[in-house]
């Protein structure tokens, strides 16, 4: 029905059929040229009305939100005259191609696409397959092959949209150098071919394909006006598809958002001209350009900029950009403290709404019994009242995930509260557990289960909180229609997590608009931000890799293949993302760019390529900047001064003398790790020790520090009172751990732990591999192992303080003697993944001025005398850390006299914890159960009045 080799066609332009051009000044917003130039264009009222026709105009715009902007401001602009206005039809480049051609047959659903190049690939043989998956899986997992058919379908969609095609590929790789490629998208030809085969059998189409066939025929018309604004990258096949419209005599006219004076920048289509960009000097104001350290300051200048404007601008006249829009939960929190609102434009996806993750919940755990699908049932707000579930059984429920982190509901779990829940959850999700359906089939009992959970509810829609549970419901129901359309024979039975997987993959991309606030600041992704027309922008994560974007890891399409086929590759990107820095920079009153050192997740970043175009004077001081130390948020809301309020914190943090302890402690007894917290933070000794406050949850999904520290101890506790503590065969130290830790992991954890603590126990077993080649070369210098774990009870050692005397408690992880030299060694186990230096971890401050943060092993030093240990002693640790060679036994190099100033500051600590001086909380770098108590991370912690 159409060919099943898809190839280039190019049309030949002459004067008369040439795409026009009309560059727009950026002096001002993009948008607001453009609708004047449409105005103007306007026909003429046959009865010489005041009317505004630009009906026979089709508008394409980049993007949904530009349209919308758009024909606000047409409206605007023409009722401000005093005449009405008949809109032209306004579109996405997306929709494009479907105007300008008639399809014969019906198009095949991307889901049905999947299905079909999933089915695809299924039928071929394995021998077949090999260069392409070397490892398929078995034919009977349905939901394997569709994703392969998924990844497979969306490199085609690619391609062919820029008219080329497997075989095509494997063509022109042969001019790339030692390309070994070609096995595999020969294989890609064949699946090709019988994929549209399989398509032709529906009678349906392939929509990239059928724009293909419509170039190939000549066959693209339109009878209305195309105005192409700003569309800078169309793709290939879009191009040339207006070529044919235009070669036709039909009218296509590109607005440029650039002056005339650019016009070398762009080709015939109004489209970027990669290689004009690639020597742009871009130039970027140092004053506007802010370097912060990471998600916090980023957030935080940004509000220091709104600050700054906040006279001269209103919050509609503002908006902020999001390349990386894992900032969003940031931006919002620190603008909230300003008092600021921020809405995202693109609004929020359905899989994290409340209806999509009761579904995702039950099934899960209907299918698994998984723990986590049990805690996340009982804990759903919309569940939570229709369990008749309680708080006591929520808290039950804590202790007994912190004590096995079980990865499923086994019998352990034997707790009264939660019967009544279970019951409930059961009728949920008995529908979900054994069966298989067709996916209309699960469109029948999806819609029950919402309809038991939320068939009661009244919707009211002109309510934001009905709206948010009603649009991802009706978002649900749709997608769920569309399964009617996908051909019986590619839609097998399934079980509930495979219909599960269809449906997520779905609505993947599917967002839920945010409401619209008129108090709000707008916040939009990079691509959106040129044609808005607010006078300030705010443009965060001004980084390389974002700005401009890169893709060079990808498995289909390196880079230097797309650069060989014409697509869009890196110089694309960058021609495209200097082309919106530009745009940005001349079309508002006020830009600022903020470059974060690092990103919301704490991986290090550089700043943007396109920071270093300009003015090569400049160049050696911005490169310095932008590669220093990170600089300090201007904001001047923070600054207290005479006429602006105190900006700190009003929600005051619990005083010690304001909180009853349930029992004073007498302070007669000492622990490192006690002591070690009250050095960091005064405050959360007071929680811990004073008030025995401790918080439960269960969102771990793997062994945190403290369990995975515990696993290995207790391993090598076992070994060090085991019958071959003393060995010097690696081999066998390592067999003894290794089976000791595989029965400690199973007691502890179960047969079937999370696959995260499986990982864990596999990252320990090697880091005691590498421990015990560290083990066996130091017993072969001598050094046999005394004792492990010693607990040194109350009493056993003193230290006198102010005259009293205070007993020194804890526990040695492992003490060593040398016979041959009479030395002792006192080691304390780090299992952490760095690699644990005594010093730096014990001590701060520069040489010859360093000062106590850590007290540890110069308190293991008074221990060991509890246990009958005199005379020289080394101190020091031994770590199992990630790196193999950094697993090994380190001696802490300290002198007496640094010992000593140890001991003062001990001692320090103990009188003043007698004083009961708890308060304020310390600077710490961590994130623990106190930290919202503590306000670590509140803008303008609160603080006692002077």
């Amino acid at each position: 029905m159409y060919p099943t080799r898809c190839t280039n066609t190019s049309f030949p332009m002459d004067g008369t059929m040439a795409i026009s051009r009309k560059f727009l000044s950026w002096d001002r917003p993009i948008l607001h040229s453009a609708a004047d130039w449409l105005i103007a264009s306007g026909t003429a009222s046959p009865e010489d009305l005041p009317l505004v026709d630009l009906s026979h105009l089709l508008v394409v715009v980049p993007g949904g939100l530009a349209g919308r902007r758009l024909v606000e401001l047409l409206i605007q602009k023409v009722e401000s005259s005093g005449r009405s206005l008949i809109p032209p039809s306004v579109i996405t480049v997306g929709l494009l191609p479907e105007h300008l051609y008639e399809a014969r047959l019906p198009f095949a659903s991307e889901l049905t696409q999947q299905f079909a190049w999933g089915e695809t690939l299924r039928s071929f043989s394995t021998e077949q397959i090999k260069p392409l998956i070397p490892f398929p899986p078995d034919s009977s997992d349905l939901g394997t092959w569709r994703d392969y058919g998924d990844a497979v379908r969306r490199v085609y969609r690619e391609l062919v949209s820029d008219g080329l095609d497997f075989t095509d590929v494997a063509d022109k790789a042969n001019a790339l150098e030692d390309f070994t490629e070609k096995p595999r998208w020969a294989v890609l030809a064949k699946l090709q071919a019988a994929y549209l085969k399989r398509l032709d059998a529906f009678e349906i189409w392939d929509k990239q394909s059928a724009r293909l066939y419509a170039v190939k025929h000549k066959q693209c018309r339109c009878d209305a006006h195309i105005v192409l604004l700003a569309t800078v990258d169309l793709n290939r096949v879009t191009r040339q598809m207006l070529d044919d419209v235009a070669s036709g005599g039909d009218k296509v006219t590109a607005l440029v958002g650039a002056p005339e004076a650019w016009k070398d920048h762009f080709d015939e289509h109004g489209c970027i001209s990669a290689d004009a960009w690639a020597d742009v000097a871009i130039e970027i104001d140092d004053q506007s350009v802010a370097l912060v350290d990471g998600a916090t300051d980023e957030a935080d200048q940004a509000a220091g900029v709104i600050a700054d404007v906040a006279d001269q601008f209103s919050v509609k006249e503002i908006i902020v950009g999001l390349p990386d829009e894992s900032l969003l939960g940031e931006l919002q929190r620190i603008f909230q403290l300003h008092g600021l609102r921020c809405r995202f434009g693109p609004g929020s996806p359905v899989v994290a709404t409340l209806p999509f993750r009761l579904l995702e919940t039950i099934v899960e755990l209907a299918q698994t019994r998984k723990y986590h699908a049990l805690a996340a049932a009982v804990r759903h707000p919309d569940l939570f009242e229709r369990l008749a579930f309680a708080v006591p059984g929520l808290e039950d429920l804590d202790k007994w995930f912190n004590k096995r982190l079980p990865n499923e509901v086994d019998r352990s779990l034997n707790d009264e509260a939660l019967k009544a829940a279970i019951e409930n959850l059961d009728q949920l999700t008995a529908p979900f557990t054994n069966q298989k359906f067709s996916l209309t089939g699960w469109a029948d009992q999806v819609r029950d289960l919402l309809l038991a959970v939320y068939g009661e509810r009244m919707i009211d829609l002109d309510s934001a909180e009905s709206l948010s549970l009603a649009r991802p419901l009706q978002a649900i129901n749709d997608t769920m229609l569309q399964w009617s359309e996908i051909p019986e024979s590619l839609s097998q039975p399934l079980n509930a997590s495979e219909m599960l997987r269809v449906l997520k993959n779905q609505l993947s991309s599917v967002m839920i608009p945010a409401e619209h606030d008129p108090e709000a600041i707008e916040t939009l992704g990079w691509l959106e931000l040129p044609l808005m027309d607010a006078p300030v922008c705010i443009v965060t994560s001004f980084n390389d890799g974002l700005i401009p974007s890169s893709n060079t890891a990808d498995l289909f399409l390196p880079n230097t293949l797309r650069k060989l086929l014409g697509l869009e590759d890196d110089s694309l990107r960058y021609a495209r993302d200097a082309y919106q820095v530009q745009v940005i920079q001349h079309t508002r009153k006020k830009v600022a760019w903020i470059v974060p050192k690092r990103g919301a997740d704490g991986d290090p970043l550089a700043p943007s390529r396109l920071l270093f175009t300009g003015d090569t004077k400049t160049l050696p001081h911005r490169v310095e900047r932008m590669f220093g130390t990170p600089e300090v948020p201007h904001n001047q809301a923070k600054e207290a001064t005479a006429d602006r309020c105190d900006h700190r914190q009003q929600i005051a943090i619990p005083q010690p003398g304001n909180l009853t302890p349930p029992e004073l402690p007498g302070w007669d007894q000492f622990s490192a790790t006690a002591i070690n917290l009250y050095l960091k933070c005064p405050y959360r000794f007071f929680l811990r020790y004073v008030l025995k406050l401790h918080g439960d949850n269960d969102r771990a999904t793997e062994l945190d520090g403290g369990a995975f520290g515990n696993l290995a101890h207790d391993t090598l506790q076992a070994f060090g009172k085991s019958d071959v503590k003393n060995s010097d065969d690696e081999q066998v130290i390592f067999q003894f751990l290794s089976d000791k830790l595989s029965e400690l992991a199973q007691s502890s954890y179960g047969k079937q732990p999370l696959a995260t603590i499986k990982l864990q126990i596999e990252q320990l077993r090697l880091r005691l591999r590498a421990f015990a080649a560290s083990q066996a070369h130091h017993r072969q210098e001598g050094w046999l192992i005394h004792s492990c774990e010693t607990d040194i009870p109350v009493g056993k050692c003193l230290l006198n303080v102010d005259g009293k005397e205070v007993s020194l408690v804890g526990r040695i992880d492992r003490i060593d003697h040398n016979p041959e030299t009479g030395d002792w060694a006192v080691w304390d186990y780090k299992t952490g993944d760095s690699v644990g230096n005594p010093e730096l971890e014990h001590q701060k401050g520069p040489q010859g001025d360093k000062t106590w943060k850590n007290v540890q092993l110069p308190f293991y030093r008074h221990l060991v005398k509890g246990v009958g240990v005199k005379g020289e002693i080394s101190l020091g640790y031994i770590t199992l850390a990630k790196q193999g060679e950094d697993v090994r036994f380190r001696v802490a190099k300290w002198k007496e006299a640094d010992l000593d100033q140890a001991d003062a500051t001990i001692i320090g600590a103990i009188r003043d914890i007698r004083a009961g001086k708890f308060f304020p909380p310390g600077e710490v770098s961590y994130v623990d159960e106190f930290s919202r108590i503590c306000q670590d991370s509140v803008l303008g912690r609160w603080e006692p009045a002077q």
